[in-house]
């Protein structure tokens, strides 16, 4: 919404069903600091109603961008209406991301991020880590130490608790579509070796503060046994959860992450350049870490995936600009004359000098 103001917009917002009052509250400020009446036109509701009447508002020619995060079904659906009317728009969509370790690592690092990745704001990041693919030769102490490390974890509410590491699920409906997603992970055949669910008073993990009444608090989850063939390893699981996937070499590693429908973020870690490398240019995503997560460091650079993850644009940096503009070419000719550059040619008498052809092999 900021980058499309600065480009001269005016914007129909419409708050996330789970906080209307932030967005209230942020309209507010953009008001009282003397943003014009009509520049921002603050819409509540849920998605299948206001969204809907927006997006319904493209085939009645009332707007001329939108711009959505989601799912990836809503957002086929909604670059659909935009392509038949040829309205620009802008998708970030759901994220498989995954994140790769390598027998060259420093595994202290490569915990220290896979870590974060899949548990830092308890996993309800669009960048959070989704299949942890290690190579087989470390894949047993990194599993090791990734575990002591997870076992660890202090959850809570972070206002009233220091070094927590994450707290509630954003809303109820958040947590019950994050159980489906461990039952998926049952039924797929994976082996949960950490995780119970819902924190409640009677099952709550060691590092657990305050009360489970006062949230809606998950355990972390780690599934090991994870194979390409599995619902889990496609599909998207918004909460603490990770995926571990044993790689047989750089090439099957390369492979794995490509594997699942998303493109949105990814990450390697190794002290091999020509792996990172090889990655890097390998790899089908909008983003990556090489030696880093898959999460936290991107807000200067260009945000956004591609296959199933969004539709190419851009929607950080400076590069956000051109998601809410156009370039517009302006010719201004001063010469008072018709000046016709790609017409105006002139025919040039070449004569070919003699070379030793043969003496330059």
């Amino acid at each position: 919404m900021i980058p499309a103001i600065m480009c001269g917009n005016t914007c129909v917002w419409k708050s996330p069903q789970d906080a209307p009052l932030l967005s209230f509250a942020l309209a507010r400020i953009m008001h009282e600091s003397g943003i014009p009446d009509g520049v921002i036109n603050l819409v509540h509701g849920k998605g299948s109603g206001a969204g809907q009447h927006l997006v319904d508002a493209v085939d009645d020619g009332l707007v001329n961008k939108i711009s959505f995060t989601g799912s990836t079904g809503v957002g086929k659906m909604i670059g659909e209406i935009c392509g038949r009317n040829l309205v620009s728009c802008s998708l970030e969509l759901g994220g498989k991301n995954p994140l790769v370790i390598m027998p060259s690592a420093n595994l202290e690092n490569a915990v220290t991020g896979a870590y974060w990745a899949g548990f830092g704001t308890a996993g309800q990041r669009c960048t959070s880590l989704g299949n942890l693919i290690v190579h087989e030769s470390i894949y047993d102490k990194f599993l090791e130490m990734y575990m002591n490390k997870v076992r660890t974890t202090k959850i809570g509410d972070s206002m009233r608790h220091e070094d927590v590491l994450y707290g509630s699920m954003l809303s109820e409906k958040y947590a019950k579509d994050f159980l489906k997603g461990l039952d998926m992970c049952d039924a797929s055949g994976a082996k949960r070796i950490h995780g119970e669910g819902r924190i409640t008073e009677a099952s709550a993990p060691e590092n657990f503060l305050g009360s489970a009444n006062e949230g809606v608090y998950m355990w972390p989850h780690v599934y090991v046994d994870v194979t390409e063939d599995m619902e889990c390893f496609h599909e998207e699981i918004f909460g603490p959860v990770v995926t571990i996937v044993k790689a047989k070499d750089f090439d099957h590693a390369l492979h794995l992450a490509n594997a699942s429908p998303y493109g949105l973020s990814s990450a390697i870690y190794t002290n091999d350049r020509l792996e990172a490398y090889r990655f890097k240019t390998g790899i089908k995503a909008g983003m990556t870490g090489i030696n880093n997560s898959t999460t936290g460091a991107e807000a200067h650079l260009p945000f956004g995936g591609v296959k199933g993850s969004g539709n190419g644009t851009r929607e950080s940096g400076i590069w956000v600009i051109e998601a809410y503009s156009y370039w517009h070419a302006v010719n201004d000719e001063l010469s008072g004359k018709l000046q016709l550059a790609q017409m105006d040619v002139d025919e040039i008498e070449i004569e070919e000098a003699e070379a030793d052809y043969g003496g330059l092999a």
